[in-house]
């Protein structure tokens, strides 16, 4: 039976556990991360500027004051997302993201979710930031590991285990490229001595620290991280950018697969994308 956590200076942890085609040419665009989240210049119909890009979204969204400024008063938008150079017709919901966007130094008028992305092989380096999208099978990207993906709750998601040096859990994880840490859920983990004011589910400036991450093949020390008030069931937590900007990463929805490579790899053969309103 798991072990009830202990109370440390960081993140408690709670007795919770749960014949080949040739490649497609790739649209590639810079992205820069702000506060941990991934922004990426996008175009939905004429609505251009910059959007978050998040995998562990499962829906995307077009920021309520950006569609009011456009005369949008329906609570969804079907338009054609320009992305990486790539046109996808996509429908986003209308929503508030300002709970996401507070902080940032940048006007932010949506968010890309893995939604309109499942046609896609995704890659995404963040140092510096590159995202590409492959219609097809991609080029080898040279030496990785991989690990399987399954769905949760509408997200991709990957096997991974947490300690706070006492106490190990095992779940599954979202891939988080909208926060800077690995967020857990509330229902498992709790903040030991936590100062007044500060947020424990904050996204931007995650406030504790885990002893170790395992991921693949790696056990990733003294990673930052924060509570999840939002995990759905069956999910343990999201794993941020400060852990992915370790890698470079291919997201292979259709095949079910995350691989890793170290960032110096990259595979040849994209084309330069077009600029979001072309």
């Amino acid at each position: 039976m798991p072990r009830a956590a202990p109370v440390l200076p960081a993140l408690g942890l709670a007795a919770l556990c749960l014949a080949a085609a040739p490649p497609a040419l790739a649209g590639e665009t810079p992205c820069w991360v702000d506060k941990g989240a991934v922004v990426v210049s996008a175009a939905l119909g004429d609505i251009a500027g910059d959007f978050l890009f998040d995998l562990s979204a499962p829906k995307s969204i077009l920021h309520v004051d950006r569609a009011q400024m456009n005369g949008i008063e329906t609570p969804t938008q079907a338009a054609t997302l320009t992305l990486a150079g790539e046109r996808i017709p996509a429908s986003f919901a209308v929503a508030s993201l300002d709970d996401r966007s507070l902080g940032l130094p940048t006007t932010i008028n949506g968010l890309i979710g893995v939604d309109v992305l499942a046609g896609y092989v995704i890659d995404l380096r963040l140092a510096p930031c590159r995202l590409a999208l492959w219609r097809r099978r991609a080029p080898p990207m040279g030496p990785a590991q991989t690990l399987p993906v399954a769905w949760a709750a509408g997200v991709p998601t990957i096997a991974a285990s947490i300690s706070d040096g006492r106490t190990a859990l095992e779940g599954r994880f979202a891939i988080d490229t909208g926060s800077g840490g690995v967020r857990v859920a509330a229902g498992a983990a709790r903040l030991s001595r936590a100062p007044m004011g500060i947020d424990a589910a904050s996204r931007q400036q995650p406030p504790a620290r885990l002893s170790a991450l395992g991921l693949g093949g790696d056990v990733i020390r003294n990673t930052a991280a924060g509570l999840a008030s939002d995990a759905p069931a069956g999910v343990l937590g999201d794993i941020g950018d400060d852990v992915w900007a370790r890698y470079a990463l291919r997201l292979d929805l259709r095949a079910g697969r995350l691989q890793l490579a170290q960032p110096a790899t990259r595979p040849s053969g994209r084309r330069r994308a077009r600029s979001a309103g072309s």
